[in-house]
C-alpha cells in the first residue's frame, strides 16, 4: 500500500502541477490579417507585419529567421522579441524563431505567411485582349508556314 500512495503522488506532482517552463508563443499582427490554421497567416503586400513572441523569459538567446530578405538588404535575421517588417514581395515566407536555452537545450517554433498581390482589374482586360491578339495571329503565321511545307513535301513526294 505504501509504494501505490508514493506512486500516486509522484503522478499528482507531475501531472497536476503547473509546468516551470512555459511555451513560447508566436503571434504575428497587421493591419489586414488574415488568419489560417494555427501558425498560418495571410497578408497583402505592402502591409507592416509585427512578429512578436512571449514567454521569452529564461532564455539565453533568440534568432528570427524570415527565410530571406523580408523588407531589404539584411533583414532576414533578427534577434529581438517583437521585429516588424513592411512586405512587398509576394510569396510564401516560412518564419523559424529559435530559442536557446542554458546547457545547450532550444526550442524551434514555425510560422508560415504568405504575401498576396494583385493588380486591378481593368489592367488585367487590356492586358488579356492584347494576349488574345498576340497568340491569333502568331497561329495565323504558323498555320501558314505549315501549310507552305506541307505543299512542299507533297510536291517532291517525299513521305516520312
Amino acid at each position: 500500500m505504501g509504494k501505490f500512495k508514493f506512486n500516486s503522488i509522484l503522478f499528482l506532482s507531475i501531472f497536476l502541477l503547473p509546468n516551470v517552463s512555459s511555451e513560447i508563443k508566436i503571434d504575428a499582427v497587421a493591419e489586414d490579417i488574415t488568419y489560417g490554421a494555427p501558425g498560418i497567416a495571410f497578408i497583402e503586400s505592402g502591409q507592416n507585419i509585427t512578429f512578436s513572441a512571449t514567454n521569452t523569459e529564461g532564455t539565453k538567446s533568440i534568432l528570427w529567421d524570415f527565410g530571406r530578405d523580408v523588407s531589404g538588404p539584411n533583414t532576414r535575421y533578427s534577434n529581438l522579441t517583437s521585429v516588424s517588417h513592411m512586405i512587398y514581395a509576394e510569396g510564401r515566407y516560412d518564419i523559424i524563431f529559435t530559442a536557446f536555452y542554458e546547457h545547450k537545450n532550444y526550442t524551434i517554433n514555425e510560422y508560415t505567411l504568405f504575401v498576396d498581390y494583385e493588380e486591378e482589374d481593368s489592367v488585367d482586360v487590356i492586358n488579356n485582349e492584347a494576349l488574345f491578339f498576340a497568340v491569333a495571329g502568331t497561329e495565323l503565321i504558323m498555320s501558314a508556314v505549315l501549310g507552305y511545307w506541307t505543299q512542299q513535301i507533297r510536291k517532291e513526294k517525299i513521305y516520312l
